[in-house]
């Protein structure tokens, strides 16, 4: 059996795998292109994974999918996809799941390190005047929103349905594209324009509603608005009335573990 990078010639081969457990939006939101593997056998694709780096030392795997019950097979995928991402630098290596479904791959290979709810589409209620981070000021706003992950996600940041290492340096760069907002003293919002989509990555404060109106009224913002709340937190508590995401009802949990396990 042969394990490599995927060709045009092999779109028939994915085609017929089972379907990847993935929402609809995943490459849509995503931040950053994958590349996939096929594992293939007697000129047949029997399976496939995909793998992205998402941060100078950290990788990410995700839609692993394969014929049939093929344990051994599925970690051998998992092994190349994270060889991969080394020759790269990669280090650390993650992924997610819903939490009412997480794959024996994933346990077998990664430890779970936080959990999140992601809901959509709710009523956050009227906009009020948020005004967005001037650049100058995104560090207190950083610190904050830091604080807050560091609390409650392991220090964790998604970006779509992705998560990697909040740094400051994301928060200046919200700010310069004018995604970073706060009300003094009553919370911050960073968001993410996917689009016709605004998925919030981090929201904290007294104000959460309003920082999420904001968002909601951000130009071009005319599709689904999204939150990314970790579980645990107060936040998650205040946007429980909203949808949960149809793909993890019960939400999400992000695994991690080194490249080289």
């Amino acid at each position: 059996m042969e394990i490599r990078e995927a060709s045009a010639e092999d779109l028939p081969g994915l085609a017929a795998l089972p379907a990847a457990d993935l929402p609809e939006e995943w490459t849509a939101w995503a931040d950053e292109p994958h590349r996939t593997l096929v594992a293939v056998r007697a000129g047949q694709v029997v399976g496939a994974v995909n793998a992205a780096v998402v941060g100078p030392n950290e990788g990410w795997v995700e839609g692993l999918r394969v014929r049939g019950e093929d344990l051994a097979l599925e970690d051998r995928l998992v092994a190349e996809a994270a060889r991969l991402l080394g020759t790269y630098g990669v280090t650390l290596l993650r992924s997610a799941a819903p939490t009412d479904r997480v794959p024996g791959w994933l346990t077998r290979r990664m430890d779970e390190v936080c959990r999140f709810q992601v809901r959509v589409d709710g009523d956050p209620g009227p906009a009020a005047g948020v005004p967005p981070v001037p650049p100058e000021a995104a560090g207190a706003a950083a610190a904050v929103l830091e604080s807050h992950l560091l609390r409650y996600a392991r220090g964790l940041l998604p970006l779509g349905w992705r998560w990697r290492a909040f740094q400051a340096a994301m928060a200046r760069a919200a700010a310069r594209e004018r995604r970073l907002l706060a009300l003094d003293r009553q919370g911050a919002v960073l968001f993410l324009r996917r689009g016709p989509d605004r998925l919030v990555s981090a929201v904290t404060g007294s104000q959460t509603q309003a920082l999420v109106a904001a968002v909601r009224s951000d130009p071009g913002a005319r599709g689904r608005l999204a939150c990314f709340l970790p579980q645990t937190s107060p936040e998650a508590e205040a946007f429980r009335g909203w949808p949960a995401h149809p793909w993890c009802p019960e939400g999400v949990a992000v695994y991690e573990g080194p490249v080289g396990a």
